[in-house]
Parts: C-alpha cells; sequence; structure tokens
C-alpha cells in the first residue's frame, strides 16, 4: 500500500518523484572485416597503382548489419555499400590510386541505426606501376615482324606494305657526341590505301576490354580524309575500342563499341573527342583509359586530358591486337595514313596524378613527354665557309649570314673548352633550313651564351624560331629588364612590342655582360608554363595562356619581330640544342655539360 499523508483532514497518496527514462545502452557494434585475394594484407608487395581489386566486406561477428560505410585512403567512411542481406558480406571493386601503403577505413552501422566507429579495418602494399601487358617500340627498322621487348615470347606480325620510317624520337648518328644511351628511333609506315589492306597484327589480344585497360600511341596522320584507327582489339566482327582519328569531325578521338550481339542503344557506342582539331603531319600522342568499375572513359593528347564519358556497354573482345586499322562487319576498317610508334596497351589506369611522395610527375605526362626527342644541335665548331651541321639525325643544317672570317676561329668557350661562334650585332645570324620544334607542344632549347653588350632597352636574342610577324619562342636578353630571359607570345601579331598574354619567365638576377652564362628554355604544355634555367639551376616559371607553332626556321643569333629579322646578338654563342619534350633539372646538366641528355631523364 503506498503511504498516505494527511493534510488539513485530507487523506492524499504521496506524491511519486517521476526521473526521465534513460536511454537504452548502445550496442556494441564491430567495424566490418575486409580481406581481398588480388591485394592481400601483410608486407608483400602486389598490383599496381590503377589496377583493380576484389574487396570482401563483412559482419566480423556484428548481428543484423544493414550496411558498411568504407574509405580508401581516408579516413571520412563516406562510400556505402549494402549486403542483400543483414550480416551477409559485400564485394566491391576498388582502384588503389598509390604505391606503397594503402589502407581502407570502415564502419558497421545495424538496423537499429547503432553504429561503430570509422577506424583502420585494412592495409596492403601496392606495387610500382606496372609495366604494359603489350609494348611495340618499332625499332627493327627492317623485317615483317616487331617484337615486344616486354614480353619477348609476343610479337606482331607486319603486311607486306608496312613500310619503316624515322620515329617520333630519331637517332643520333655521330657516337663521339653522343655518351649517352638513345633509343632507337625508327616507327612504321601504312599509306591508308583500303586496297592494300596493310595492317600490323599483335599474336593475340592484349587484354580483357571489358575490364579496366588503356592504350597509347604516339601517331603521325598525313593526309586525312575519314576515320583512321590506329590501335584497336578486334572481336568476331568489330573492335572493341579504337584509339585514332575520327573524319567527320576532324578531331582526336577513344571510342568503344557495344557489344557484338547489340541490340539497343547507340551502334557507335561511346566517344570522346578531341577539344581541338587534330594537325596533320605532327607526331602527337594519345591515350585512351577504360575503368572498368565507373564505365569510365577518357582521352589524352599530349598528355592534356581532353573529357571523358560513361561506356555501359563494355565487352570482351578476344581477338588480336591490331595497329592501323579497326574491325567492322568482319573486314578491315578506317586504315591509318602515317605514322605510328611506341603503342603501349596496360591491364591498368595509367593515372594522371602521382602515385608516390618521390615522383614530380604524372605516368600521363611522362608518357607524352619522354623520351625526349632531339630535333637539332649545332655546335658550332665549324672552321670555315656558312654552312653549319646539325648534330642529329633530323638533318636540319643551318646558314651562316655573316662573315666566316669573324665568325669562326674567335669564340673559345671557357668553360667547356669548345668553340663557338661570334656575331657582330649588326645583321649575323645563323638559320636552320626549317623550323625545329612544334612551339605548339612542349619542347626545350638551350644554348652557351656571352654577350658583349646592348643597348640600353634592346634586345638581344640567342635562339628563337620564327612566325609570320613575331617568333614562337625566344631564349636571350630582356634588354628592358636587363635580364636573361625565355619568352613566348600568345599569337603571331603584326603590331605592337608586345601583346598582353605574352609569358616572360626572367632570370631572379641582372645577366651578366661579357660572361659565358648557359641558358635553358623548356616549354611544358601538359603544365601550361615556362621555365628558364640558367648555368644549370631553376629560375623562374611563367604560366602559358595560349600557345600557337611558329613553322619558320629556328634562328641563332636573332629574332621574328614585326615581320623583320631583328634583335640582333652581339657575342658569342656555343652549342645550341633544340628538344621536343621538357628537360627537366637532370637533362639540363647533361646539356649544361654539352651532352646528350638521357632520353628518359
Amino acid at each position: 500500500m503506498p503511504r498516505r499523508a494527511r493534510v488539513r483532514g485530507a487523506v492524499l497518496l504521496a506524491p511519486v518523484l517521476l526521473l526521465p527514462a534513460l536511454p537504452a545502452p548502445a550496442l556494441a557494434v564491430e567495424a566490418p572485416q575486409v580481406t581481398s585475394a588480388d591485394y592481400p594484407a601483410g608486407d608483400e608487395f602486389h598490383g599496381s597503382p590503377g589496377q583493380p581489386g576484389e574487396f570482401t566486406f563483412s559482419s566480423n561477428g556484428a548481428e543484423e548489419v544493414e550496411r558498411y560505410l568504407y574509405a580508401l585512403n581516408d579516413s571520412s567512411c563516406v562510400h556505402e555499400l549494402i549486403p542483400e542481406e543483414p550480416d551477409g558480406s559485400v564485394t566491391v571493386t576498388l582502384t588503389p590510386r598509390l604505391g606503397g601503403p594503402n589502407r581502407i577505413y570502415a564502419r558497421t552501422v545495424d538496423t537499429s541505426g547503432n553504429s561503430s566507429d570509422c577506424v583502420l579495418v585494412y592495409s596492403f602494399l601496392v606495387a610500382e606501376p606496372s609495366d604494359p601487358v603489350v609494348h611495340l617500340p618499332f625499332d627493327e627498322g627492317q623485317g615483317n615482324r616487331a617484337a615486344d621487348p616486354s614480353n619477348p615470347g609476343q610479337g606482331a606480325a607486319l603486311s607486306e606494305g608496312v613500310e619503316w620510317v624515322r620515329g617520333r624520337v630519331g637517332t643520333n648518328e655521330n657516337p663521339n657526341t653522343n655518351p649517352s644511351p638513345r633509343m632507337e628511333g625508327t616507327a612504321v609506315r601504312i599509306d591508308g590505301d583500303p586496297g592494300a589492306y596493310d595492317e600490323i597484327t599483335l599474336d593475340d589480344s592484349a587484354v580483357d576490354t571489358s575490364g579496366t585497360f588503356s592504350a597509347a600511341a604516339w601517331v603521325k596522320l598525313d593526309g586525312p580524309h575519314t576515320d583512321h584507327v590506329a590501335v584497336a582489339q578486334e572481336g568476331a566482327g568489330q573492335s572493341a575500342f579504337h584509339l585514332g582519328y575520327q573524319g567527320d569531325t576532324g578531331r582526336w578521338v577513344f571510342r568503344m563499341t557495344p557489344g557484338e550481339g547489340h541490340r539497343g542503344g547507340s551502334p557507335e557506342g561511346t566517344s570522346v573527342a578531341s577539344t581541338a582539331p587534330a594537325e596533320a603531319g605532327v607526331w602527337t600522342h594519345l591515350l585512351g583509359t577504360h575503368d572498368e568499375r565507373t564505365g569510365e572513359i577518357t582521352l589524352y593528347v599530349d598528355g592534356v586530358e581532353q573529357g571523358g564519358a560513361t561506356h555501359s556497354e563494355a565487352w570482351d573482345a578476344q581477338g588480336p591486337l591490331t595497329v592501323g586499322r579497326a574491325l567492322a562487319q568482319g573486314a578491315g576498317d578506317s586504315h591509318w595514313s602515317g605514322a605510328i610508334d611506341e603503342v603501349r596497351v596496360w591491364d591498368r589506369l595509367v593515372l594522371d596524378e602521382t602515385v608516390s611522395d618521390t615522383e614530380t610527375a604524372s605516368e600521363v605526362w611522362r608518357l607524352a613527354n619522354r623520351p625526349l626527342a632531339a630535333e637539332g644541335r649545332w655546335m658550332l665548331d665549324e672552321w670555315d665557309g656558312t654552312s653549319v651541321e646539325d648534330a642529329t639525325d633530323h638533318g636540319l643544317d643551318a646558314t651562316l649570314h655573316g662573315d666566316p672570317l669573324t665568325a669562326w676561329n674567335t669564340a673559345e668557350n671557357g668553360v667547356t673548352a669548345s668553340p663557338g661562334v661570334r656575331l657582330n650585332g649588326g645583321g649575323e645570324y645563323v638559320e636552320a633550313s626549317g623550323s625545329a620544334v612544334r612551339t605548339d607542344r612542349s619542347f626545350s632549347v638551350a644554348a652557351w651564351v656571352r654577350l658583349d653588350g646592348a643597348a640600353d632597352g634592346v634586345d638581344a636574342n640567342a635562339v628563337s624560331q620564327a612566325g609570320a610577324h613575331r617568333s614562337g619562342f625566344r631564349l636571350g636578353y630582356q634588354g628592358s629588364q636587363g635580364k636573361w630571359v625565355f619568352t613566348m607570345p600568345s599569337h603571331d601579331e603584326a603590331h605592337g612590342t608586345e601583346a598582353s598574354g605574352d609569358a616572360h619567365a626572367y632570370s631572379t638576377t641582372a645577366a651578366r655582360l661579357g660572361e659565358w652564362t648557359h641558358l635553358a628554355g623548356v616549354y611544358d604544355h601538359a603544365a601550361g608554363e615556362l621555365v628558364l634555367y640558367v648555368n644549370g639551376s631553376e629560375e623562374s616559371r611563367a604560366s602559358v595562356g595560349h600557345a600557337w607553332h611558329a613553322d619558320g626556321p629556328l634562328r641563332i643569333g636573332s629574332a621574328q619581330h614585326g615581320g623583320s629579322n631583328t634583335g640582333h646578338w652581339t657575342g658569342d654563342i656555343d652549342d645550341v640544342h633544340a628538344y621536343q619534350g621538357v628537360l627537366t633539372d637532370r637533362s639540363v646538366s647533361w646539356v649544361y655539360t654539352g651532352e646528350f641528355p638521357n632520353v628518359h631523364g
């Protein structure tokens, strides 16, 4: 019975103190367990950055599990996995993008909303980026078969009409001037005649085209007039992917087709085209990637991403990899017209990002800028006459426009102990027989210079390449600044001294006149910037908003300005180098010492 209380004659029940209800204690929920046969935990390295693997999440003893939340190398746990049944396991495909240690963080949520903490649940080691599963460098220079150095048991057959031509890199034929190891420099050429059916066919398929893969090639298109395919992989009646040129748009393209039993959607499949029209007669690097996990296909041109699209109908074409054509309705189609070099195919993504702390550039960048292509070297050690030899196999000999009696045998580079050319500033210069580099692609130039003097505010140009009105680049001395400069104008304009948007990389200190100085200028097309090196050390960088091709001759000792050849050098110039590609810090040190750089460094 409740205790009673008497108040003023009334009998009342004693008040009962009602406490707020306490929440039920949270149930302990264990974080999930993760396992993987593709990337096992432990101290051994597996796979590669860009190579997908399967990972299985299970309940780890927790009950009534509704979902798992996880993240790779990120403790946010934002990605959701829902098992088909409570407490069930879920397998997901993940693509590590870092070499070395990788970590999965995860938490479990049960049907009552209880959740474990987001904690580290799995660690594994990823090996360095794997080699291509197919690599055709086309360095044989002769014969009817191309070898794959990454797989000695594999190669490709060349049909009778395929020609051997100078490759993207070329060779240096003078061993006395080339102490550095160089790649061979041949490529294959197909004339594009569909009646000839010229082609290059791998012994087998390269990759599972329904999975993650990448394909790349250096290409030079001769005469575009229809679709031209550089690399493809065959099924029974058609190719699963095409990397090449699309005739109706005039652009580079990476395309994936629907399956051979296709009954709906677009029969053309999914494609990504370049943002700018393709240019004929120019070595261009193409790279296409397909991500199995997302369906994303991406095209890169000369190391620059062009865009992406989602392809939902990937299928496994089990026929051979072909170079120089595709397969359509069971017959060869879209034959290439021009040269092809350095074909590579990977069973992983080629990533446009660094995959370790020791890397300074992505694999996409390296493919577009390596190996360096030596397009001209003028050592300027002639003794008489007006002919100036190009020491590379480009054959871009030059002509001295000046007096050979005063130009030769008087300039001695006291740093390298090599002779150079002496120019009087009164109109003397050296001009190559044509353009050395594409100024709208990554390129590098370098020279030893000694400037005797320049009038106040007057520029003096060591190396340039002429456009119609202005040079596409100038390496030399900026009179208004009194500094060394590497500059690229934004347009080939006929008016004015400088235009808005011109890019200039200046030396950090004033130029020292009367002294031998080594200058190197680098244009990195993928990064969109100029870099100036002075005496082997980086001085400055500048952003480039627009690059265009100056198709006139390379000049030593002057530059194009206002449609005229001007800005002549007064003093000495020695050992001029021109490369397609980017000289790195290490490469510049090789050039500084008077050697060809290692093509990969």
